[in-house]
């Protein structure tokens, strides 16, 4: 079993402080998003609560805390990533911050220069899961097509003081496992509920629920509205901050255990789901 440390002292003796890039995963729908809150469970929230209870760091001020991508509330993460100084070795901070979360799994932590901030990465990538119904897929294709570039996305995010104008390198669309419809965003930077709301016209145009003219930042008809779509289905895949995360072999195993009892309690529910749909037939 992985040892697990519970302090500065237990940690190899190191007193040399450094900056360290922590990467990890997280079940979005278990929390009240990514940012810390008031009387609230977050993702940050649970991470800084973690790192402070192993005494990695003293509070996020002090420690130089830094944070990649904040994801609303029901969106999950398998890599978002942040950076904070600690007098632990990178090695020995994923055992032992699992140990005091549940939910989020930390499964690389790596040094850094102490001006890497993971806020300006290079690229994020985002994967939606849209349920298939009745979507045209070369029509979702040709539709995604429209929002590649640079653009002015200001009527497919919540207003905010940001600049619009994003570039989106790219956006793949593919038949994910028969269930779903994966759709793949790439870009430096995305607004505030951008990809949601591009999903949700590509998905209203593909159905016949929308006029294609209305459809793509330069559309040349106005369209009546721009819904969002559900946050659960939306996964940060990665971020890419142009260093290597190689996996933590003792967090690995840990996280491998946890991950096994997730799928089996999922599978008894999927099995009783299909109970029950036997039982009216």
């Amino acid at each position: 079993m992985p040892r697990v440390f519970n302090s500065v002292a237990d940690n190899a003796g190191v007193h040399q402080e450094r900056r360290v890039a922590l990467k990890f995963a997280y079940d979005g729908s278990k929390f009240f998003g990514f940012q810390r809150q008031p009387s609230k469970l977050t993702v940050e929230g649970s991470l800084v609560r973690a790192l402070e209870m192993v005494d990695a760091i003293k509070s996020p001020r002090e420690c130089g805390y830094r944070s990649s991508s904040r994801t609303d509330r029901g969106v999950s993460s398998l890599g978002n990533i942040i950076s904070f100084r600690t007098r632990f070795v990178a090695k020995e901070v994923c055992s032992a911050i699992n140990s005091k979360m549940e939910d989020i799994w930390a499964y690389s932590a790596v040094e850094v220069q102490e001006d890497f901030n993971p806020r300006a990465a290079r690229q994020r990538w985002y994967r939606y899961y849209l349920a298939r119904r009745d979507q045209d897929l070369p029509l979702m294709r040709q539709m995604a097509a429209r929002f590649v570039g640079i653009h002015d996305f200001s009527g497919y995010a919540r207003k905010d003081k940001r600049n619009p104008m994003r570039k989106i390198d790219s956006i793949v669309v593919s038949d994910h496992h028969g269930l779903f419809y994966a759709v793949d965003f790439k870009a430096e930077s995305f607004l505030w509920n951008m990809v949601r709301r591009i999903v949700w016209m590509m998905n209203e145009g593909s159905s016949g629920r929308m006029s294609l003219d209305a459809i793509g930042p330069a559309a040349p008809k106005r369209p009546v509205r721009i819904g969002l779509s559900p946050p659960e289905y939306l996964v940060l895949m990665n971020i890419d901050c142009g260093i290597d995360f190689p996996v933590d072999k003792r967090a690995f195993i840990g996280i491998v255990r946890d991950v096994e009892r997730r799928i089996r309690q999922e599978a008894m529910k999927l099995e009783f789901a299909e109970e029950i749909s036997r039982l009216i037939a």
